[in-house]
């Protein structure tokens, strides 16, 4: 189950690089360790990062109401998805990053 989970986060890593959020080095450890566990994994009730289907209506909302759920928890996700490291500047730039938006995407 390591290597699978460990499999998930390196294609999740390689995706970094064709989105258009420019995460540092520390924003990426941040994802590794908190978004990956459940955005990366393909569970059908979770939006899984890459799967532009799974973004679609929420990205509609814009990226400041997906910052605000995520800050704030929504559903089964809950608050900053229990990324205590994470304030609101990496929480902004992790939501663009999994969720495809572009920087400044309302």
């Amino acid at each position: 189950m390591k290597r699978l989970n460990l499999l998930l986060i390196a294609c999740a890593m390689l995706y970094i690089g064709h989105v258009q959020a420019d995460p540092s080095t520390r924003q990426i450890k941040l994802f590794s360790v908190n978004c990956a566990q459940c955005h990366v994994g393909g569970n059908r009730f979770i939006p899984t990062m890459g799967r532009a289907k799974d973004w679609v209506e929420r990205n509609r909302r814009g990226e400041d109401a997906l910052v605000k759920s995520v800050m704030q928890g929504l559903g089964g996700m809950p608050p900053s998805g229990y990324c205590s490291a994470c304030d609101e500047a990496d929480i902004r730039v992790l939501v663009r990053l999994v969720a495809g938006l572009k920087e400044g995407q309302q």
